[in-house]
């Protein structure tokens, strides 16, 4: 027979003094847990009165805690906060955008209300809690990757013309005014815009990268600037807001802002000059605070005389202009960078990291680099790929024969000598390109370097036509 165990020993009747000290212990936690989480809460009773207010709740709608409770709301808002409606219909709703603007203050959230029952459905209560946008924006902005990774230190190169252009920028990331950046594709615009980012006053806030070239033409002013709930076929029911807002407190960097067209670049000069957007559908300005940086490939100026881009959008993103150099006007900086690369992608592949050979040296320092830093870049890891045992073939780098980059003779008077503009060159390269991979222009690209939305920009520059050969 298994021995019994003995009971379990009765615990002392707990005093009325512990449990008025365990429930007064309750309740400070409860008071500490309400008023520390970061959104506003507010608990109402019938007829819109103040129960609770945490101290969030009271920031944000600029109320004194110790005035508002039992009070009603109506008594202490001049606007409708929509949560008394819960105790006619019983139904509460979840993360519904709110936008109010009042004499003192506007405000921008996401708003959520709970009724709380009893048995036969009379709403007792209701919970209301609220968050400001721009909060869920740096959230979902994180969450997403769209971070600025790239800092000053972290930017490679020793010539001249880049650290002038990085002194320069560093003047500008400590200040506010627009930025425009200019250079080839494939320099490093981004990495710049980032670098200005992280050393300015913003650098806490989100940091949004929006390919204008990429960007769907009917979706453009949806993407930018939001829109409004059932503002076209397909939008969300809930509305959407916009990169401008989504980056509000940080920086919004538009690159190849020269494919934006004519219609939308004059709604982008309203959001730089009133720092508001109106979204898709809607007459209401919302306030945004978003440093905006802007980058092109192409001379801008030469386009506003073609009228191909308005002048005074012109004018504003030209506050401070920067221009980073061209790789093949940085040659010192192509063994560094070659380097950075093919450490990076050695150890990325779990191959050991050589030196650069002789022979690979000397077929970078050959090549003209017509996709610039982001050509570097993919030659390098296409080199750590293919290479085998541990040898590096300058082989398989796959660059432009010498006699497509010819590089300008030191003696540019001497009898025969043909100096091509950098224009001519370049058109050179993409029909060639074009003609090796059969038109293909995703292949093409890869090919020169840059991105499939560039190309398509060039090809429209050079006015080179897609003529794809018969089967």
């Amino acid at each position: 027979m298994p021995t019994k165990r003995p009971p379990a020993p009765v615990p002392a009747a707990t005093s009325p003094n512990d449990l008025l000290e365990r429930q007064g212990q309750l309740i400070e936690e409860l008071q500490t847990l309400v008023n520390h989480v970061p959104y506003g809460l507010m608990v109402l009773e019938p007829g819109g009165v103040v129960r609770h207010l945490n101290a969030e709740a009271a920031r944000q709608l600029r109320l004194p805690r110790h005035l508002a409770q039992g009070r009603t709301l109506g008594s202490l808002l001049d606007f409708d906060t929509m949560v008394e409606q819960v105790f006619l219909t019983g139904e509460g709703y979840t993360d519904r955008e709110r936008v109010i603007a009042t004499p003192r203050f506007q405000l921008h959230v996401l708003d959520t209300a709970v009724p709380v029952k009893a048995a036969d459905g009379r709403v007792l209560s209701v919970v209301n809690t609220f968050r400001e946008i721009s909060g869920v924006h740096r959230l979902a902005d994180r969450l997403a990757g769209s971070q600025a990774r790239h800092t000053f230190d972290t930017m490679i190169g020793q010539s001249p013309a880049l650290r002038t252009t990085i002194a320069a920028a560093r003047k500008a990331a400590a200040g506010q005014a627009n930025v425009l950046l200019c250079g080839e594709s494939g320099t490093g615009k981004e990495v710049l815009a980032q670098a200005i980012h992280n050393a300015s006053a913003r650098r806490e806030g989100p940091f949004i990268a929006v390919n204008c070239a990429a960007l769907p033409r009917d979706l453009i002013e949806s993407e930018l600037f939001g829109h409004a709930p059932g503002a076209f076929t397909g939008a969300q029911r809930e509305g959407r807001p916009g990169k401008f807002e989504a980056a509000s407190g940080g920086t919004v960097f538009l690159d190849e802002v020269s494919e934006l067209p004519l219609d939308v670049q004059a709604k982008l000069l309203r959001v730089l000059q009133e720092r508001e957007v109106v979204r898709l559908g809607s007459t209401r300005a919302v306030r945004v605070d978003a440093r905006v940086i802007t980058a092109s490939n192409r001379d801008l100026h030469a386009m506003v005389a073609r009228k191909e881009f308005r002048e005074d959008l012109y004018y504003r993103c030209h506050v401070i202009a920067l221009t980073l150099p061209p790789l093949r006007e940085r040659p010192a900086d192509v063994a560094l960078l070659a380097t950075h690369f093919l450490a990076r992608y050695g150890a990325a592949l779990g191959k050991p990291v050589h030196e650069l050979p002789p022979t690979v040296l000397a077929a970078l320092l050959q090549h003209p680099w017509p996709g610039n830093v982001r050509e570097l870049e993919n030659a390098m890891e296409r080199l750590v790929n293919l290479s085998e045992g541990g040898t590096l073939d300058a082989a398989v780098l796959g660059l432009v024969p010498a006699s497509h980059s010819a590089q300008t003779p030191a003696d540019s008077s001497a009898p025969g000598t043909e100096v091509r503009s950098l224009r001519a060159a370049e058109r050179e390269a993409i029909v060639h390109a074009l003609k090796a991979h059969r038109f293909n222009v995703t292949r093409a690209a890869q090919a020169l370097g840059i991105a499939k939305p560039t190309l398509y920009a060039k090809l429209r520059l050079h006015g080179i036509a897609l003529e794809r050969p018969l089967a």
